[in-house]
């Protein structure tokens, strides 16, 4: 029981240090959350070494691509605000020359 324990508190710290590394890449991330999170499923359904790694390899992959997605959610949304701002400062600008007709 107590190296379940044990075990089960290093698999957390593993999952969470990604969580605080700046310095990684964006998909980086994604494979060591996804590979930790599948190294730890793979050791629970099958408990040798084998599944384990193959838990791992698959969890990483899984993480670099619903990272990708991730990124791109929000690549859009950043368009979208400066599309919407872009389209702002335009209209304003419109306003603006048209006030500045009509007093001269």
């Amino acid at each position: 029981m107590k190296s379940h324990i044990t075990r089960f508190i290093a698999a957390v710290a593993l999952a969470a240090a990604p969580l605080a590394s700046n310095a990684l890449g964006t998909n980086e991330k994604g494979c060591l959350i996804g590979g930790a999170a599948g190294g730890v499923a793979g050791h629970l359904l099958g408990s040798s070494g084998t599944h384990t790694a193959v838990g791992a390899a698959l969890g990483c992959g899984a993480g670099v691509l619903v990272n990708k997605e991730r990124v791109k959610r929000v690549d859009a949304k950043e368009q979208e605000k400066k599309v919407a701002a872009q389209q702002q400062r335009k209209k304003r600008q419109q306003v603006a020359q048209r006030q500045q007709t009509t007093w001269q």
